[in-house]
């Protein structure tokens, strides 16, 4: 979702007066040549501000659709009360869910954002993490009761029969969460979260921002900690946890929008964090910030996820998407009309340096230029671009959210990307010769703008993925899939004169070792064990599960571990943990379908853990 507020660093270099956002908005051309077709099929028409949408599996196994509303506004854009949220169980077809509320205006949660689905409490279902808050809450003019709406709740799944049972993480909070991450950031075995509060004060000024990358340390039972200030004035609004420099612990990943004058000499728009912490006490002197890209190299930031699989098997790319608006800003300042784009990042040998970037979503054909009197007659100019571009108005940004999947069927990591301020759809094709091509998914003069979602996920079985979206600008929940059908075909039983032609399929036995085997350590000392997975060649980079046995008590889960391709059938990869017991390390890899033709089989094995 766009921030709504009047972004001022051209008029800070120009010395000029803000411009107030307009809502006019321009739609846009591109042409599709010879790429897939697709139909929409809409979900939920009457979600009112819809904003995020996520999918996972909350009951059983079904994948479901779980959809954030910010509810009515004012008519300077402010929440008049609270949000809601919604889930979307299937049905026999796409155009078929049941519709089950986790919570209405009246649970009081301001602004829902981007939700999480995961187990919190450790009881073998998945939960709903729903980070929340209004942006501008203590701007002078606002509401008094704005000024605290930010927190972090968890709905407990109690079954498909039960109302969902909130949980209070934090609330009360002048600045808004966006984006939760459920994970063992210090390696004491049990999950953390780790989230962003962002205070963006003044709607017209953006410097005087409050930027705050917490850590809610996980007590087990989905109880947590109070937050504990990894970084000031640095983060943003999805922040990700992964290894970065592959020294076995998670470091923290994110873009900036707000505050990205930061106090970092290079104003970073694209940062990560690097854990440099030696004795599992989290705090702020544990975290090194390092910048991926600055301001003057791409603007601001909106988002920056790892995309497994983008460069081929055994891969992993660094994509974001920055949030600037070009025609708005080429009349206020040219040297602040930076393209929206959606880019590459790629470090080099020492990640703590620049990273390189690559443009992905560059059209066939150079972007027409923005006209002269783009901000006066705007109206005038429907459709004129042929790439992602803002609306006009410099509380307006493009591009947003995004997700990737194999879009196109043919066994590639492509990306799904909201416009945002560019009222479209997009997706980027990965193509052989490694390079990429934007296709415009939504029709000419089809508008779902400010569309949350992105998500690329096989909802039925059926050729291939679908994309899921929910547009704030149209109040409405849908998809788009590849599949033609609208009804479910029964397959009928081959009657063969002779016998059927199969295709074998060769198994690989995969095996799994961590070592060392058995390992003396003390307790609560964070000690590491090497992963190494023997599979079949080839597929996507390989993650294993990790949990903690005691000798005595109950098994922990520990989370998951990412393995990196080291030769033919070889992935590696690290554990670390700090254990305050005796007993075992166990990893589990549960298998892989490489092609039609080619699968490995799941594997075990475990460590020995002893305190001395």
């Amino acid at each position: 979702m766009t921030p709504l507020r009047p972004v001022l660093l051209a008029a800070i270099a120009a010395g000029i007066a803000a411009i107030p956002a307009a809502l006019t908005v321009l739609p846009a051309d591109a042409s599709d040549g010879a790429a897939p077709t697709f139909r929409r099929v809409d979900i939920d028409t009457g979600i009112v501000g819809a904003s995020f949408s996520s999918v996972g599996q909350v009951f059983g196994a079904e994948q479901d659709i779980v959809t954030s509303g910010y509810g009515e506004l004012d008519d300077l854009g402010r929440p008049v009360g609270g949000g809601t949220l919604q889930l979307y169980r299937p049905g026999a077809t796409l155009s078929s869910w049941t519709k089950v509320p986790v919570f209405g205006a009246g649970a009081g949660i301001v602004f829902p954002n981007a939700t999480t689905i995961d187990d919190v409490d450790g009881d073998g279902d998945n939960d709903i993490i729903v980070p929340s808050g209004y942006f501008f809450g203590t701007d002078s003019s606002a509401p008094t009761w704005l000024n605290t709406t930010g927190a972090i709740t968890w709905w407990e799944n109690k079954g498909p029969d039960t109302a969902f049972t909130k949980h209070v993480v934090i609330d009360g909070q002048a600045g808004s969460y966006h984006g939760v991450q459920l994970v063992d950031l210090d390696g004491d075995g049990t999950r953390d979260l780790v989230s962003v509060s962002e205070e963006a004060a003044q709607a017209g000024n953006q410097v005087d921002d409050t930027v705050r990358t917490q850590f809610f340390k996980g007590l087990g039972g989905g109880s947590f900690a109070a937050p504990v200030e990894l970084a000031h004035n640095l983060g943003g609004s999805q922040p990700v946890v992964d290894d970065v420099d592959g020294d076995g612990d998670l470091d923290i990943i994110s873009s900036q929008y707000f505050h990205v004058l930061n106090d970092m000499s290079t104003s970073a728009s694209f940062l990560w964090l690097e854990n440099t912490d030696t004795d599992g006490t989290l705090g702020s002197a544990d975290f090194a910030p390092h910048t991926i890209a600055k301001l003057t190299d791409v603007g601001m930031g909106f988002q920056i996820r790892p995309v497994p699989g983008f460069r081929g098997p055994g891969t992993t790319s660094w994509i974001g998407t920055n949030h600037v608006n070009r025609c708005t800003f080429a009349l206020l300042n040219a040297s602040f009309a930076w393209p929206e784009q959606v880019i590459e990042f790629t470090p080099g040998a020492d990640p703590r340096n620049a990273w390189s970037r690559t443009t992905l979503s560059a059209p066939e054909t150079p972007p027409e230029p923005c006209p002269s009197d783009y901000g006066s007659n705007r109206d005038n100019y429907p459709e004129f671009s042929n790439a992602i571009t803002s609306r006009y108005g410099p509380g307006q940004g493009a591009p947003g959210v995004l997700g990737y999947g194999d879009i196109d069927g043919d066994g590639d990591i492509d990306l799904a990307v909201s416009g945002d301020g560019d009222r479209r759809l997009w997706w980027i094709e990965s193509l052989g010769d490694g390079g990429t091509e934007l296709h415009r998914l939504t029709d000419a003069g089809e508008y779902f703008g400010q569309a949350g979602g992105a998500v690329v996920v096989d909802l039925n079985g059926r050729e291939g993925n679908e994309l899921v979206f929910s547009s704030f600008d149209q109040d409405t929940l849908a998809i788009w899939t590849r599949d033609t059908e609208t009804t479910p075909t029964p397959t009928p039983m081959p009657t063969p004169s002779t016998s059927p032609t199969t295709t074998p399929v060769t198994t690989v036995r995969s095996a799994l070792s961590v070592g060392p085997a058995r390992r003396g350590v003390p307790a609560g000392k964070k000690v590491a064990w090497s992963v190494r997975l023997r599979a079949a060649d080839g597929g996507a980079r390989r993650t294993a599960t990790v949990a903690f046995d005691p000798t005595q008590g109950k098994q922990v889960r520990l989370g998951t571990i990412t393995l990196r391709r080291t030769g033919p059938g070889v992935q590696q990869g690290k554990v670390t943990y700090r254990p305050r017991v005796a007993g075992r390390i166990i990893v589990r890899y549960a298998g892989l379908r490489v092609s039609p033709t080619l699968r490995d089989t799941a594997a075990t094995d475990t460590a020995r853990v002893v305190i001395r």
